[in-house]
């Protein structure tokens, strides 16, 4: 199950990023950029998890609003390659 789970997040983050690197109109310099910003956007998001004691659960003081904040950066990694892509592919 794992497994299977860490795939879906995989998938949400890549397919974006395969996206971005499939489009036609942007040269081959500026697609792979945006690719690379769309495919470790999460990494930031991650990293605070990990980077800041309180979100890696050793919190000593309300322990449920962290954990409700690592809930929610967790799901702003999923969310964000997409609002990127979306926001990249914009006609202006």
């Amino acid at each position: 199950m794992r497994i299977l789970l860490v795939l879906i997040a995989f998938g949400m983050i890549a397919v974006p990023a395969l996206l971005m690197l499939a489009r036609e109109e942007l040269p081959r310099g500026q697609r792979i950029a945006r690719a690379l910003v769309v495919f470790l956007a999460p990494a930031v998001a991650l990293g605070f998890i990990h980077g800041v004691p309180d979100l890696d659960g050793r919190a000593l003081n309300n322990p449920n609003a962290w954990t409700m904040l690592r809930l929610v950066l967790t799901a702003l990694a999923l969310i964000l390659p997409w609002c990127l892509y979306v926001w990249f592919t914009a006609r202006r």
